[in-house]
């Protein structure tokens, strides 16, 4: 990895991080649970075989466990008694953190672009 690399993955890191301070709320855009599961299933991709690099496999794999935990999230929400009852105050954090593993997904797909 060369220092260009680096310094565009700094400068898009702190990009969206600069985004997501001044929308406001910054802790909407974070989720522990939803976050783990986009890194650990990246990381299995990763030890996929093929002719790609590792980084390009976990951006990859990022984007793709981005999608199952959206539908994962989806599902639970289907199934849930706050959607039976039309409750909205439950339904819509609920749909925010659902959408939360598709940001992460291609938050990590962009940087490993910029990174291979």
């Amino acid at each position: 990895m060369n220092m260009t690399k680096i310094v565009l993955t700094a400068a898009y890191v702190a990009f969206v991080a600069a985004t997501l301070f001044s929308v406001g709320n910054v802790g909407q855009y974070f989720d522990v649970a939803s976050f783990i599961f986009v890194v650990v299933v990246a990381g299995f991709c990763v030890t996929f075989g093929g002719d790609e690099s590792a980084v390009s496999k976990f951006g990859a794999g990022a984007v793709r466990a981005g999608w199952l935990g959206s539908m994962i999230g989806i599902i639970a929400i289907f199934g849930s008694a706050g959607f039976a009852s039309g409750d909205l105050s439950q339904i819509g954090p609920a749909l925010a953190v659902c959408s939360l593993t598709v940001f992460y997904g291609y938050f990590f797909k962009i940087g490993a672009i910029i990174l291979e």
